[in-house]
């Protein structure tokens, strides 16, 4: 019997040598086995074995606390299995984007695997459609940009030109020229920030900060319109903080509000609400606008599924990736000719996440 277990132990390994996948036995944290494609990944040479390894050795420090939650979970048993996405690099520090799927191996021994499924292919195109979405939305939004900054200038122009048929210096002048300038310099960084692009850098984020922004964006079309927009933020004590990418985030917020403006009619509001549970961070956006059919719902995030007549549907996707990203969630509520509401729903940031 011992040696037809042998033999099964050793065609099982010769097998798990053969996927792709990198594959991780660990004991606590501790690395007890790994495949060929685990080696080749974490150490550049697939006869090294990484046994007696920490696991943290090949995680980022600020992913740590995201996989000792997995790990906890998968031995406690309060769920079979757990996926997350992290950042795992080598022993040479070469940075790889991974989908790992956490299960529990041998629940007398408390074994867990982990199998590392290389995501850079998906961030790349990912990170380039949101790219493309970021400049589309930029375009669109120009003309109200232009307008925002055209305002100051205009006054700068008018004050400077009192000021050279005037001997005496005037101060008030220069002060409210300074002001204008300043907010000059407000937009345009608001505007390079949110089209540079960045690589995903997970940190502590206050919502509030990242709505208000992306307010101020449509200032203008909102009162071309006649359109109210209203943000109410309850009390939170944390002010509404989540662990992710601000700038991905923000344009969660700018694709939301310009598709509610787009589908509100001159005269109608549009409702930003941000409030919080034990365990979540939750957006309200809710529009006054024509709505959305109910068969058509659960089509919204689809690439080029749309219901505007000359819209491509890449919004909506690239939202609905970035919220997936940050293990979030999407919710529509529409009622047709009476308005739509996103709720999108966030794991709460807590003080290990940072």
């Amino acid at each position: 019997m011992s040696g037809n277990r042998n033999s099964i132990d050793l065609n099982f390994k010769k097998m798990i040598d053969q996927i792709a996948d990198a594959i991780l036995v660990l004991s606590d944290e501790t690395i007890v086995y790994s495949n060929r494609s685990a080696n080749q990944i974490l150490s550049f040479d697939e006869r090294t074995p990484l046994s007696g390894i920490s696991i943290g050795m090949f995680v980022n420090p600020e992913d740590m606390p995201l996989l000792r939650d997995a790990l906890t979970k998968i031995t406690t048993c309060q769920s079979e299995k757990h996926s997350l996405q992290l950042t795992i690099h080598s022993s040479n520090n070469f940075k790889l984007p991974a989908l790992i799927n956490v299960q529990l191996l041998q629940a007398c021994d408390s074994l867990v695997q982990l199998s590392i499924h290389d995501i850079s292919a998906r961030k790349a195109a990912e990170e380039s459609m949101i790219q493309s979405e970021k400049l589309s939305v930029i375009g669109e939004l120009s003309a109200g940009i232009i307008h925002e900054i055209r305002n100051p200038l205009t006054s700068i122009k008018g004050f400077l030109q009192l000021m050279q048929t005037s001997e005496k210096l005037n101060k008030d002048y220069l002060e409210i020229i300074m002001r204008e300038i300043e907010q000059i310099e407000k937009i345009t960084t608001e505007l390079l920030y949110f089209t540079k692009p960045k690589s995903d850098r997970f940190t502590k984020i206050n919502l509030t900060t990242i709505a208000q922004e992306s307010v101020r964006l449509f200032e203008t079309q909102t009162l071309k319109r006649n359109i109210k927009m209203c943000l109410e933020a309850d009390n939170a004590d944390d002010g509404h903080c989540l662990y992710g990418d601000k700038t991905q985030l923000k344009q969660v917020f700018v694709n939301l509000i310009k598709n509610a403006l787009e589908a509100t009619p001159k005269g109608g509001t549009i409702s930003i609400l941000l409030s919080s549970t034990a365990n979540t961070e939750e957006i309200s956006i809710q529009d006054t606008g024509s709505g959305i059919p109910e068969p058509l719902i659960h089509n919204l995030g689809r690439s080029f599924f749309t219901t505007k007549a000359t819209g491509t549907g890449l919004g909506l996707m690239v939202t609905y990736t970035i919220v997936k990203n940050h293990n979030g969630s999407v919710h529509v509520q529409s009622e047709e000719n009476k308005g739509t509401t996103f709720q999108l729903s966030f794991p709460k940031w807590k003080q290990q996440d940072d």
